[in-house]
């Protein structure tokens, strides 16, 4: 899990939000798991934009699941039904509490690697056996 923990006294914007996920893809070029953002209740600006960027193809290239945890329950129960019936490149939801959002994330991953080794599987078992 990439965990991403913004800092209060910056402004988080879409473009601030591309940056950071051009640095991250950066630092850890082999990621591909899940990322896990937390946003911080001094922060001077969230722009609500960000949360669709990080549903995007763009940012979701390489990323198995991602979550946000944002400073306000309000915020949080606005997203999660807006989001609800919104289609995402991969598992995204918005919370409140930081302890809830891994799980959640822990499960997403569970899933994904249980969906590969059957994939695998089924694969291996498709092939013809030479005697």
């Amino acid at each position: 899990m990439c965990a991403v923990v913004h800092h209060g006294n910056h402004l988080l914007d879409e473009n601030a939000a591309r940056r950071i996920e051009e640095e991250r893809k950066a630092i850890c070029p082999e990621h591909s798991g899940t990322v896990l953002h937390v946003i911080p209740a001094d922060i001077e600006v969230f722009d609500q934009e960000v949360l669709s960027f990080w549903m995007t193809k763009e940012a979701s290239e390489g990323v198995v699941a991602r979550a946000a945890v944002v400073p306000s329950g309000i915020t949080a129960l606005r997203h999660r039904i807006r989001w609800m019936f919104f289609s995402s490149e991969v598992p995204f939801r918005v919370f409140r509490n930081s302890q809830v959002a891994k799980g959640w994330l822990i499960d997403c991953w569970l899933q994904h690697q249980e969906t590969q080794s059957a994939y695998a599987e089924v694969q291996l078992s498709s092939e013809p056996v030479l005697d």
